[in-house]
């Protein structure tokens, strides 16, 4: 059975990591113990110096102890952040990864008070964590179960925001309709003075229906291209697509073929994936 880790990073390496900048993590060159239990496929968690948020998880490539020759080759490839001074017979043990994964919610060790190993009485809240803590596929669960509770509605609306202009848009936020009846969350235009052609409304409240009579009255006022809903309670859009279409059959029926849904998970994941490139795509989208 594989084991996992927590493991100890600066706020400033789990942003690099997160920009996919670092693909090695690298412990101080004392420790030693316990590194072996790791092995390809292992989950390692980032734990925050200082704040302790646990930001992100990778998963494990390869685990290996480096000389200073090969530590120095690794930093000089750009895979390790914040590197640290060898002597020239110094070693240090190093983990590969390919891809580190950034939590939606940066959740607090002090509120994991549900969440324990198998064979710890204490939950992760009440652990001392120095270097690598080992835990079993349980306490990953629980993390995870914490960590993905979904972003607010201002950072949903930062990701649209931030995803239009880096496509080439004109990407604005709380834009009135031209008759200030709705404030529309965002919307994307091609040029500066005209009308929008995508415009979003992100749902945190449960108020579907308000949410499609803002979409409904955007595209009366602008003649929208698309119409997107972003629903922040439902992680995955084919569910949320099942709870709204009764409501594109009926009241909003003239919307229906152009109202796209997107669940705030599958948002997350593109951004994510996105922002390592953010400022490529917008030199690719150019006109």
């Amino acid at each position: 059975m594989l084991k996992h880790a927590i493991l100890l990073a600066s706020e400033e390496w789990c942003k690099a990591a997160s920009a996919g900048k670092v693909k090695v993590y690298d412990f101080f060159k004392t420790r030693k113990k316990g590194i072996r239990a790791l092995s390809p496929g292992s989950i390692c968690v980032v734990l925050t110096k200082g704040s302790n948020l646990f930001y992100g998880e990778f998963t494990v490539k390869k685990v290996e102890q480096v000389d200073a020759k090969k530590y120095e080759e690794l930093v000089s490839r750009g895979l390790i952040h914040e590197p640290q001074r060898l002597g020239p017979y110094d070693k240090v043990w190093v983990i590969y990864f390919d891809e580190f994964v950034e939590y939606p919610n940066k959740v607090h060790k002090r509120e994991l008070t549900d969440v324990k190993t198998a064979a710890s009485k204490k939950p992760i809240s009440e652990w001392v964590i120095t270097g690598i803590s080992f835990i079993d596929q349980q306490a990953l669960e629980g993390i995870r179960r914490h960590a993905e509770k979904p972003p607010s509605h201002g950072e949903l609306v930062e990701y649209l925001l931030d995803l239009g202009k880096w496509l080439g848009f004109v990407a604005k936020k709380e834009e009135y309709t031209p008759d200030g009846v709705y404030r529309i969350d965002v919307v994307w235009r091609d040029a500066e003075g005209h009308a929008p052609l995508k415009v979003f409304e992100v749902e945190v409240s449960g108020d579907v229906d308000r949410a499609l009579a803002r979409l409904a009255h955007a595209f009366d006022m602008w003649r929208c291209e698309q119409l997107w809903l972003i629903v922040s309670d439902e992680a995955k859009a084919e569910r949320a697509r099942k709870l709204i279409q009764p409501m594109l059959e009926g009241s909003f029926a003239r919307i229906k073929g152009r109202v796209k849904i997107l669940g705030w998970k599958e948002l997350h994941d593109m951004y994510m994936s996105i922002k390592q490139y953010g400022e490529l795509v917008k030199e690719f989208s150019k006109r």
